[in-house]
């Protein structure tokens, strides 16, 4: 299956992953970090029941503060 992960195209063998499945294959992590599908906010407890497929665009951001 092809995702658009953080505006690069991905290839990944399965068919369909869930959110908290694309971040560990990334390696993300970091607590805090915005998830969106398709445009869509992920709250966090919904990372293992979102599911993504083949052309669904996905985007993981951490979440930095400074001074």
């Amino acid at each position: 299956m092809k995702l658009t992960v953080n505006f690069e195209t991905e290839e990944f063998a399965e068919n369909a992953l869930s959110v908290a499945d694309v971040m560990k294959k990334r390696n993300y992590t970091f607590p805090h970090i915005i998830t969106r599908v398709n445009g869509k906010l992920v709250p966090r407890e919904q990372r293992e029941t979102v599911i993504v497929g083949d052309g669904d665009d996905v985007e993981l951001y951490h979440l930095i503060s400074g001074g």
